[in-house]
């Protein structure tokens, strides 16, 4: 009798763990009445420097080149977005986000801008943007160098397979523009 005493409790100790983890494990799921997240939206900077984030003209955080963070809880409806180079009030981009009550949004910050070389230089020229090969230009000719990431950028001229630099210009490229270098002698 004291035996079938202990089994029954075992049994009934059994259950009421069973019991224990399932009550643990439901607390944590959603009750129908809790009211759902508020969107977010994600803005990753893929232009090129350094920018501050602005949200209806309330400033958010600043990125980095290549990082991306996230505005949270977002009240639905039409908000403007704005990116500024880092610590200054130079505009590089603003978009305005439509923002649902049930889906996020992401804005990626990206350049279009683009520069147009001219070679002007009397003979056949190589052209670098950076150190990195971009085009070879014959006398009177032009290419179009697109997608040129924000920021300072160094372009230099040079004689086909040769080493010393003809002609060169920095460009500091803030917005989607359209830039020109004419190379002369």
């Amino acid at each position: 009798m004291a035996r079938l005493r202990k089994q029954i409790a075992g049994a009934a100790l059994g259950i009421a763990v069973c019991l224990g983890i399932f009550l643990l494990a439901s607390s944590g799921c959603k009750n129908t009445t809790t009211p759902d997240e508020k969107p977010r939206i994600t803005v990753r900077n893929d232009c090129g420097i350094a920018v501050d984030i602005f949200m209806d003209g309330v400033y958010q955080f600043y990125l980095a080149q290549k990082e991306y963070l996230y505005i949270e809880n977002v009240t639905p409806g039409k908000h403007t977005l704005e990116a500024k180079k880092k610590g200054t009030e130079t505009l590089l981009k603003t978009v305005s986000a439509e923002i649902s009550a049930t889906s996020s949004y992401t804005w990626t910050i990206g350049s279009t801008a683009s520069v147009t070389i001219i070679n002007h230089y009397g003979e056949k020229l190589s052209v670098y943007g950076d150190g990195a090969y971009q085009t070879d230009l014959e006398d009177q000719e032009s290419d179009l160098v697109q997608n040129v990431p924000y920021g300072e950028h160094l372009f230099e001229a040079k004689r086909p397979n040769q080493s010393e630099v003809l002609a060169s210009t920095r460009i500091e490229v803030l917005g989607d523009n359209g830039y020109t270098w004419t190379i002369t002698k």
